[in-house]
């Protein structure tokens, strides 16, 4: 900060309120008072102002660029990044593809009531907005963002749990029977789902290098699983006289066998469960038969305990303790 008379005279006054990389002010007055007193009016009233700093400027890129942004820097590595980008720009397109700064939590809210009057489902509905949350997270976490994230704070839909179907021990002897009379590796397939409970894909699309055998014991190994981590799970040694290929993929695609043959069977399932209902069957009996719910936490593979929660009320501890302890078991 300097005042300098020059050579006409006059005093120029040099100020920079906010140091080397602030705003700097200059001015030329007649007197040396003058140029005193302006000098100390620019600083008490320049000092404390926020010139020094960039002006922030309106991120103008819209929803589809951070999706684009978030699937270049993280989600093309994700097992299901594919889907979840699909989801995600089906959303966006239906948000009409807004300025994602101007994007607000009621848009989202206002874009889920009209889907959920459409008839699409709480479940679904509450996937897109995980997915459309992570993005945002993923996308402050590495910088790329700066504002906040609109959906953080909205609630998910409340979702009213289902009972999960499972086979009686008769109703898993009349399927087994049915499928057995088809040309296909359907019985198979169901009787490894029903040992293991893998779900009906991973069986399906075992290879023979999975099936490992040492000591007179038998194990699967599932890798590429749901949640990326390797299952091995024991399983009956008699089992592998009816898998008969020693290397390569072991069965046929059967899926459709199990879709036709389902229908001669004496019962019905609940929509949506045919392939999962030898994975419920595993988990139900296992829990029946006074299995251990960490145990088979790490059988099905379940990231969070409170997935294989569903079934603890199976376990015969659990029955039994609602007979002797309810209020009128000493009556």
């Amino acid at each position: 900060m300097t005042i300098k008379k020059d050579a006409n005279g006059r005093w120029k006054v040099d100020v920079w309120p906010n140091g080397a990389n602030g705003k700097r002010y200059r001015k030329t007055l007649n007197t040396k008072a003058e140029a005193l007193r302006w000098k100390a009016w620019i600083i008490k009233n320049k000092q404390d102002s926020k010139d020094w700093e960039p002006k922030e400027t309106t991120d103008k890129r819209k929803l589809s660029n951070l999706i684009d942004s978030w699937w270049n820097t993280h989600g093309q590595n994700l097992k299901d990044g594919h889907n979840r980008k699909l989801m995600i720009s089906n959303v966006c397109k239906a948000l009409g593809d807004p300025i994602a700064s101007r994007l607000k939590p009621a848009d989202f809210i206002e874009y889920r009531q009209k889907r959920l009057a459409a008839g699409v489902s709480a479940n679904t509905l509450n996937h897109e907005h995980t997915y459309l949350n992570a993005i945002f997270n993923e996308l402050i976490r590495i910088g790329e963002w700066t504002k906040e994230n609109p959906t953080q704070k909205i609630k998910k839909l409340k979702i009213d749990e289902k009972e999960l179907s499972y086979l009686t021990t008769e109703q898993i002897k009349e399927l087994l029977d049915e499928l057995k009379k088809a040309n296909s590796d359907a019985w198979i397939i169901s009787r490894l789902c029903l040992m293991t409970g893998a779900r009906w894909s991973e069986i399906e699309e075992l290879d023979a290098s999975q099936i490992k055998q040492e000591n007179g014991k038998a194990w699967i190994s599932l890798a590429g699983t749901k949640n990326g981590k390797i299952r091995n799970i024991p399983i009956d040694g008699t089992i592998m006289q009816h898998i008969n290929r020693k290397q390569g993929r072991l069965f046929k695609a059967s899926y459709k066998t199990l879709q036709r043959r389902i229908k001669n069977v004496s019962f019905e399932l609940p929509k949506g469960q045919l392939s999962h209902v030898f994975r419920h069957t595993f988990a139900s009996h296992f829990m029946m038969n006074g299995g251990n719910i960490i145990t088979l936490q790490r059988i099905l593979g379940h990231g969070n305990l409170n997935m294989t929660m569903r079934y603890s009320h199976l376990a015969p501890e659990h029955l039994e303790e609602a007979i002797k302890l309810n209020p009128l078991s000493n009556m």
